[in-house]
């Protein structure tokens, strides 16, 4: 299949939720470590072919691997990652001896925690998986957006801070990076200076990993994580599109008629293929260059890349003015951070908005080229089929 290894088991988004599906692990804090899907090769797994064998030594359920020294899921993994960069001070409601299980995980943090520790997870690996990423992308290009978008990303999340605000949004992005660095462990890819012309294949694998680093993203944004199980599905699935062309368009502002892809692989203007050569044509003229333009920075594109995901128009939403004022929110924050630092660029906050209407056009003319392959060759993958093809088939 293009961009996962053939699995065993048939891969869906929908809203029962048991141990192949979506699972929506921590009320409180995250989407299921990995929005697990039953792909393996989604996790860092370290077991080998005994990986269904083994359970989380924390709260029981399906392990996912060696995480920070301990064998656990991704949804306990995820809890004490973020424990140990935030820092927060947990306290009992009872006597210090909770049962930690996969039921009861999430109903005292002070317990789960102490029991990450004493089943041996370590805070020194926290750090030392930070360093890592951050040496690793040294190597690495993203372009003009990512380089400057690490560089502004620093400190730890305040609890009292606004999820929404610009700086909220660069932190949520900067998890997203992180899972992709993680990704380039795993796989070789090329240099950013040996330009290498995507193929079809090498196309769906960048696309499946821009996916799940969408997931990543939205996972560390509290409005998102606070909604109805049905809604968050729905968003995810929403303007997965838009997103995915935003998110190359910005990688490729320091290219020159050509996308750079997530996995640096390229797209010339170009290209061999006349539908891949329109897109990319379409993508570099309405979208890479008036970016350019107008030197959108990091965190502008944090803002447009949040009020294109929290879409209320979306016909599925349970509760869409619930997500109509969290892109309210977003917009206001983005406004104000225009006012505050570019006041004299009247009208840039419309510019910026008037990108979407765009976005949203080249989203359907690509949604409609991985269609038409998916029809002629039955292999894009199952994650691309969910979250990029699902909402154009059923509509």
């Amino acid at each position: 299949t293009v961009g996962n290894e053939a699995t065993s088991e048939p891969v869906t988004i929908k809203c029962e939720f048991d141990e192949h599906n979506v699972i929506f692990h921590d009320g409180v804090g995250d989407l299921a470590e990995t929005m697990t899907l039953g792909l393996h090769s989604m996790t860092n797994n370290t077991f080998g072919n005994n990986a269904e064998s083994l359970d989380c030594v924390v709260c029981g359920d399906r392990a996912t691997g060696k995480h920070y020294g301990a064998i656990s899921c991704d949804g306990c993994k995820g809890f004490f990652r973020r424990s140990v960069r935030k820092n927060p001070v947990y306290e009992c409601r009872h006597q210090n001896n909770c049962t930690i299980d996969k039921d009861k995980r999430n109903q005292c943090r002070h317990c789960r925690w102490k029991k990450c520790i004493r089943m041996g997870m370590k805070k020194d690996a926290v750090q030392k998986e930070r360093d890592r990423l951050g040496r690793q992308r040294s190597h690495h290009n993203y372009g003009v957006m990512n380089t400057k978008l690490h560089s502004n990303l620093t400190g730890d999340i305040n609890e009292d801070e606004d999820d929404l605000s610009v700086t909220a949004l660069l932190r949520a992005e900067k998890t997203a990076q992180e899972y992709i660095g993680r990704q380039f462990q795993l796989d070789r890819q090329p240099s950013d200076t040996e330009r290498v012309q995507a193929t079809l294949e090498t196309i769906g694998i960048s696309m499946n990993y821009q996916l799940r680093s969408l997931i990543e993203w939205a996972k560390d944004l509290k409005g998102f994580v606070e909604l109805s199980d049905n809604d968050k599905i729905a968003l995810l699935r929403g303007h997965t599109g838009e997103n995915l062309i935003l998110g190359v368009a910005c990688r490729s502002l320091g290219c020159d008629d050509y996308l750079m892809l997530g996995n640096h692989y390229v797209i010339p203007r170009n290209a061999s293929d006349p539908g891949l050569s329109r897109a990319a044509v379409r993508i570099l003229d309405e979208i890479v260059k008036p970016l350019k333009e107008n030197q959108l920075d990091e965190k502008e594109y944090a803002c447009l890349k949040a009020i294109v995901f929290f879409d209320n128009d979306n016909k599925s939403l349970s509760d869409p003015m619930r997500v109509k004022e969290l892109r309210r929110r977003v917009q206001v924050n983005l406004e104000t951070y225009i006012n505050q630092q570019r006041p004299l660029m009247r009208g840039r906050f419309g510019d910026l908005l008037l990108l979407i209407p765009r976005l949203q056009n080249i989203a359907r003319l690509m949604v409609d080229l991985v269609a038409r392959y998916n029809q002629d060759t039955k292999q894009v993958d199952d994650l691309i089929n969910e979250m990029l093809l699902s909402k154009y088939i059923s509509s």
